[in-house]
């Protein structure tokens, strides 16, 4: 029998081991901490984890799975489910079923021996419910779990790490995820989930690097039980790279005897046995811990000869022994050894494993995974089928939809095919649509529905069709905001009374889309009615949504205490049905509703609020993406850019949804442009360019795109290329566009006429397109009949710039912008009230708005408009107000000198008030104290006095 080449102890790791102890003496002192350990495959982690949870003081329950390669995309919850199962074993059934609903809980699915699970349940059951199971086990004493090899995780296992990770609290719970770097493709879910959780507290991040040279020569002579040679050290250190498990192959091999060093693994079973070999293989196919029963059943090999080759296998370090069975020691050998079995025995062994399986789990995902690698289609189709009922019936969509794309894949590979599942193919891509929309993968259930909808007669089967337009539509709304045609027909095949819940559910989600997409009047129509038809059947379930579509048309028609409290109301109902796409949203349009009420703070608490909820219902990517978007939307016109920033870019690190990315990037460009970050600018237009190019509708994103690229040739002094983009976007008519971005168009445009005119004043055919293309904006303005705070000020803003200009209405638009706390908006127009008071020889009332627009503009670092203001300054001859001394010989401040100068023209306090933008007793007050100080009685004495002493010369 060849010798152990496994060191008995763990050489070098001595910072990583502290960071483990440390992390877990935060856990218990009832602060869950969760480690993550990452490396490439054979550096240890397994290793390291097991050295240190074996020696950790208190006696800490730990726990443990690991997640699958084979089947790692169809198979739910894999991890946890040897996790519950480990802790079944540790305290018995009965003390784990007392922790649970007594009413039945959701993890009988995983676990008959726990009671029945509910025959249909929430998503979110499961995870509160495992949840609450494991701190409820922490109460006890500290609790270890350990999820290996995370970088195979199926989406559901993913989703509920996520889960415990963001949702324990006061809990003694240390959380331990391996993770094998370079096996995750950019864009990968699971490098997505990795980086979400590098950004949260309470998070320990090691990353295990080759073994140093000295590292080698203690873990050789730990095998060896000598010093080995100093020669020999080096070469393997070199050869090994540092890797501790090709350092252990390399100990007991030729230097020489193999070119490639995973070759190296397979060496050690050049000579075993063949009993030990075969055992070996049928280890490496099934991927799992397998018990001596299931083993005998694959192998077919008597008791006696099985134990033999389990004690041969073990001597050599191949294989090790658990309490849930046998397996290969490290997925690098499995794997090697899988490679390396011929195709035949390799489809064999499949088979026989499956065989074995269909008895025990008749609906797992595993067994349809061996069918399929058995090249046994025919039991393949009907295992995946079934297994995808049952991941249905658990809620995880993913993992059902991989099932059935894979009873599709493999359809016109055999016979007969809807005899051996009982299905048409028409109801399998009716499936598969729905669970990729349940998923969020949108663009999947487009393609699966428009495949099924192929295959059906509207006619005969009309409500059948409905539901299918109905997936596909709002699935379409999904991907590019579109979905409306496919929803109104879908309506239309189901009158009153044929379906009224399903009618219902298309009348809301037809609504929902009429709001985005500015039908107004037909989605308030659509969703009283589906609101009507949810109350009479008392459905929370229906009702949530109609709600939440009735709630933004009220918000937008400007009733916005009954907005809000149909708001509460839609999150509740929602809420209490399960339903977290509407829950989520009911935070974004409210967020959305506070934002044209200029409730700019409580706009972004509410997204925030709403983002950590879509983060515990694992909804980070999609419904929290656009909460993000809101957030940053609040926090950019409350002038916190860098917090604004930070949220977008956190957000698109999740990899978003195509619509929601833009949007993103939209609320990113915007900032860009106002600081004059032009690369960032270019780069972020470019992407949403790409876009906007290949969506179909997203009439919204279209919208603040074109916005914003007016902006950006106005900013880049391209007046006539703004002109122009401005007369497109008018010649389509932007009647389906948010009312905030209509007037903020609108703005714009009347903007970008007066820089045209102010570059070429006696050009006849400027002044004539411009009064044209002004009358044309005031025409678009006055569609908007909606009177929000935040849409009165762009109102007034355009009124100030495509009005008579005077300086009451440029303040009248500052004092809207300064109410709603829009610090950028407000720096803005005081720069147009600036310009128009120099205009009119005002210079004190010029100097003292710039003075407030040039401090918000530098707080803000908005590069370009502080330019601009700079400019003013210089072109208005203002700078050397600046240089007026605080104090002169009789006390005036800078600002009493102000009020004098205006004064000297024969101004009335009001008067001044308006010029110097302060209040009328303000000015009364600094009156007072200029005749005071002159020593004078009245106003024209101070006048007087003021000449005499030159105070009026600056």
């Amino acid at each position: 029998m060849v010798g152990s080449a496994v060191s008995p102890v763990m050489v070098g790791r001595a910072d990583e081991i502290a960071a483990l102890r440390a992390a877990y003496a935060q856990a218990r002192s009832a602060r869950p901490v969760t480690a993550l350990v990452s490396g490439e495959a054979g550096i240890g982690k397994s290793r390291l984890v097991t050295t240190v949870v074996r020696a950790l003081p208190g006696d800490p329950l730990v726990l443990s799975g690991g997640c699958l390669e084979l089947g790692s995309e169809g198979a739910p919850y894999v991890p946890f489910v040897a996790v519950v199962r480990d802790l079944v074993r540790r305290l018995g059934r009965d003390q784990v079923a007392a922790l649970l609903p007594a009413a039945g809980s959701t993890l009988g699915d995983w676990l008959p021996d726990l009671g029945p699970a509910p025959a249909r349940y929430a998503r979110t059951r499961l995870l509160e419910e495992m949840l609450a199971l494991i701190s409820q086990v922490a109460q006890a004493q500290p609790v270890v779990l350990v999820v290996e090899d995370l970088h195979w995780a199926d989406a559901s296992s993913r989703e509920l790490f996520a889960y415990l990770v963001r949702n324990l609290a006061d809990a003694t719970v240390l959380l331990i995820g391996t993770v094998r770097t370079g096996e995750l493709a950019t864009g990968h879910p699971n490098r997505r989930l990795l980086a979400e959780l590098g950004r949260g507290r309470d998070l320990v991040r090691l990353s295990l690097g080759p073994l140093e040279h000295q590292d080698v020569a203690e873990l050789l002579e730990a095998i060896d039980g000598r010093p080995p040679d100093r020669s020999r050290t080096g070469a393997i250190h070199r050869r090994s790279g540092g890797n501790p498990l090709f350092v252990e192959a390399l100990s007991t091999t030729d230097e020489a005897s193999a070119a490639d060093l995973r070759t190296l693994l397979l060496d050690r079973i050049t000579d075993l046995p063949d009993l030990a070999h075969q055992v070996l293989s049928a280890l490496a196919v099934s991927g799992i811990r397998l018990t001596d029963e299931v083993l005998g059943e694959v192998t077919g090999l008597p008791e006696t000869q099985l134990l033999l080759a389990l004690k041969d296998l073990a001597g050599r370090d191949l294989v090790v022994a658990g309490d849930e069975g046998y397996a290969i020691r490290h997925d690098l050998i499995r794997e090697a050894v899988y490679a390396s079995l011929p195709p035949a025995l390799r489809r064999r062994t499949h088979a026989r494993y499956a065989a074995g399986l269909a008895a025990r789990t008749p609906d797992s995902t595993a067994l349809a995974d061996h069918w399929t690698a058995a090249g046994e289609f025919e039991q393949a189709l009907p295992a995946a089928w079934r297994a995808a009922d049952r991941a249905g019936r658990q809620n995880a969509y993913d993992e059902q939809l991989h099932l059935l794309e894979l009873v599709l894949a493999r359809w016109t590979q055999v016979a007969a095919p809807s005899l051996l599942i009982d299905a048409d193919r028409t109801t399998v891509l009716e499936q598969a649509a729905a669970a990729a929309f349940a998923a969020g993968k949108s663009a999947a259930g487009v393609a699966h529905a428009t495949a099924a909808l192929a295959e059906l007669d509207p006619e005969s089967q009309p409500l059948r069709t409905a539901r299918l337009l109905g997936l596909r539509g709002q699935s379409q709304s999904r991907v590019d905001g579109n979905g409306w045609d496919d929803l109104e027909h879908a309506v239309a095949l189901v009158p009153p009374g044929s379906s009224d819940a399903l009618r219902s559910r298309l009348l809301s989600a037809l609504g929902f889309v009429g709001v985005a997409t500015h039908r107004l009047e037909q989605s308030r129509q659509y969703a009283a009615e589906a609101l009507t038809l949810a109350e009479r059947l008392g459905d929370d379930g229906l009702r949530a949504p109609a709600l939440l579509v009735l709630a933004a048309l009220d918000g937008m028609d400007g009733v916005f205490e009954p907005a809000m409290r149909t708001y509460a109301e839609a999150r509740r109902a929602a809420e209490s049905a399960g339903d977290e796409h509407t829950f989520l949203t009911t935070f974004q349009w409210e967020a959305g509703l506070m934002e044209a009420m200029g409730l700019y703070e409580q706009g972004a608490e509410l997204a925030h609020v709403g983002q950590r909820a879509a983060e515990r219902l694992g909804r980070t990517r999609s419904r929290g993406s656009m909460l993000a978007n809101a957030r940053a939307i609040h926090l950019r016109f409350l002038g916190r850019w860098d917090e604004a920033v930070g949220v977008v870019d956190e957000a698109l690190a999740d990899g978003p949804p195509p619509l929601y990315a833009a949007f993103l990037r939209l609320a990113a460009a915007d900032i860009a442009r106002c600081r004059g970050e032009t690369d960032r600018l270019e780069l972020l237009f470019r992407q949403v360019s790409e876009f906007a190019r290949h969506a179909a509708g997203a009439a919204e994103a279209k919208a603040e795109f074109a916005v914003q690229r007016v902006a950006w040739a106005l900013e880049q002094g391209e007046a006539d290329l703004a002109d122009r983009i401005l007369g497109e976007l008018l010649s389509v008519a932007p009647a389906t566009w948010p009312t905030h971005e209509v007037l903020r168009l609108a703005v714009l445009g009347a903007r970008v006429q007066r820089v045209r005119r102010a570059a070429a004043p006696r050009n006849r055919r400027v002044a004539a397109e411009s009064a044209d293309r002004l009358a044309e904006l005031a025409r678009v303005t006055d569609t908007v009949r909606a009177a929000t705070p935040a849409l009165t000020a762009y109102r007034l803003t355009f009124q100030a710039e495509a009005g008579s200009g005077d300086l009451p209405s440029w303040d009248a638009a500052v004092t809207a912008w300064r109410d709603l706390g829009n610090r950028y908006e407000t720096a803005l127009a005081l720069t147009g009230a600036a310009r128009v008071a120099l205009a009119s020889n005002n210079r004190p009332g010029a100097r003292s708005r710039l003075r407030e627009a040039r401090a918000l503009a530098a707080e803000l670092g908005a590069a370009p408009l502080l330019a601009r203001i700079d400019d003013i300054t210089a072109h208005g001859r203002l700078g050397d107000a600046a240089q007026v001394p605080v104090r002169n010989d009789f006390g005036l401040t800078r600002r009493e000198l102000e009020v004098l100068r205006v004064l000297a023209r024969g101004r009335s306090n009001p008067q001044i008030a308006t010029e110097l933008f302060i209040t009328t007793n303000t000015v009364a007050t600094h009156v007072a104290r200029i005749l005071v100080k002159l020593g004078v009685a009245t106003r024209t004495e101070a006048v007087a006095r003021a000449h005499d002493t030159g105070l009026l010369d600056g």
